[in-house]
């Protein structure tokens, strides 16, 4: 539903398009959705008439899906087409987009016409819509514009024609097209083409901090706080429910590693060497997948990727981690050589041998655990899953248990054959 501007529905006019710009800022700010089931239905027929579609948003969300039901009569067909549309979306941007936006001109006004609108509103907002006589979107005028200008200029020459979207558009996705607007707003309009209200910078950042909040919590393991609460406000139980549950997870998952260590505890008794170098194996297993998780979940926030460039991806993290990986090893495999004086080997085993063996496993390790990191984030979102979730500490704890899991198979294979 974005970039659209319907066929306006016969009889429509700009008085339409006033009202549905107008936030009911004369209704009691103590309305709710709540109150509202409290009243009859004629009482709610009133109150809702006077609503635009953005007021309505705030009214229904908060209610549950039988409680909406309730008031469903009450509301007037076009409202409740776009608050069907809206409601049906996780973040819709008309949850937090700016209204009272109640000065839309007419294409054919001059600009003495819009001073004098100016001179007899209390208009806060640094632009406005200008539609046609139907009252659909035309484009938006920037009032700084307005400076200098003769008045008996039209202001359709200069409107910028900006494309303007659905109320339901995603928040995230807003502002990615608010960063590439040539102007500081982003015009919204419902399923007829009439203007809504502005998403600007202001409501922008506020998606970001709240957005970015939810990622590092994900990311951590963390259960995301509906009330969104600060630090020092969050009590102790609140805190301790939200991150122990992956932590618990974890930990159970994490018991694997303990089992693959332990089948094979013969080959580690016959070459201590080969326990030195495990909490290397898992760290930097772990530091890669990270790496290129983190690297793919804010390409695919940022839009620069899309889900049908999935083996362009892995292609590139696969050359990506050969380097890493070759890096590595031959580090790992010469520090064996080199600084391994005091170990004893069996006899028939060299350093050189036993380096080979583990610079190769941990060059498979670092292969290994980029792939995956690369490829959960893109799995999450073929499963419709926020990829922030797969990302540390859960892909520490799996490519932990692959990658013991590679380093014992490829050591033991070459050393004890």
């Amino acid at each position: 539903m974005s970039n659209i501007a319907l066929p306006c529905e016969q009889g429509l006019s700009i008085t339409h398009t006033a009202n549905s710009l107008a936030l009911g800022s004369e209704l009691d700010t103590t309305l709710s959705g709540t109150s509202l089931l409290k009243m009859n239905s004629q009482q709610q027929k009133q109150v809702l008439a006077q609503c635009s579609l953005a007021k309505s948003y705030q009214l229904i969300a908060p209610l549950s899906v039988k409680q909406r039901k309730v008031l469903r009569a009450a509301i007037s067909e076009d409202i409740y087409a776009d608050l069907t549309i809206a409601l049906s979306q996780t973040e819709p941007v008309i949850a937090v987009m700016s209204g009272g936006y109640s000065m839309p001109l007419v294409d054919g006004m001059v600009v003495g016409d819009v001073l004098a609108l100016l001179q007899t509103q209390n208009y806060t907002h640094s632009s406005c819509f200008l539609t046609d006589s139907d009252g659909q979107y035309l484009g938006v005028l920037e009032l700084a514009r307005l400076a200098g200008e003769d008045h008996s200029s039209s202001i359709a020459s200069l409107m910028q024609r900006v494309p303007a979207y659905h109320v339901s558009l995603d928040q995230e996705q807003a502002v990615t097209l608010l960063s590439q607007s040539s102007i500081d707003c982003l015009p919204l309009i419902d399923s007829y083409g009439r203007p809504v209200g502005f998403f600007n910078s202001q409501q922008a950042i506020s998606v970001m901090q709240r957005e970015q909040t939810e990622d590092v919590e994900k990311m951590m393991g963390i259960q995301a706080d509906a009330l969104g609460g600060t630090y020092l406000e969050t009590s102790v139980f609140s805190h301790i429910s939200k991150r122990i549950y992956w932590i618990l997870g974890l930990a159970v998952v994490g018991i694997t590693s303990g089992m693959v260590i332990q089948s094979y505890d013969d080959a580690i008794m016959a070459l201590t060497i080969l326990a030195l170098y495990m909490p290397m194996v898992a760290d930097t297993g772990g530091n890669s997948g990270s790496q290129a998780a983190t690297v793919i979940v804010r390409a695919l926030a940022l839009g620069e990727l899309k889900l049908s460039q999935w083996l362009h991806v892995l292609w590139k993290e696969l050359r990506i981690s050969l380097f890493i990986g070759a890096c590595l090893g031959l580090l790992t495999a010469s520090k064996v050589y080199l600084l391994s004086y005091g170990i004893e080997l069996p006899e028939n085993l060299t350093f050189s041998l036993v380096a080979f063996a583990i610079g190769l496993a941990l060059f498979l390790q670092v292969i290994s655990a980029t792939v995956i990191g690369a490829a959960l984030p893109l799995m999450a979102q073929v499963l419709k899953q926020d990829p922030a979730v797969v990302a540390s500490p859960a892909i520490t704890t799996l490519v932990d248990i692959t990658g013991l899991l590679i380093y014992f198979y490829v050591t033991t294979s070459i050393l004890l054959s």
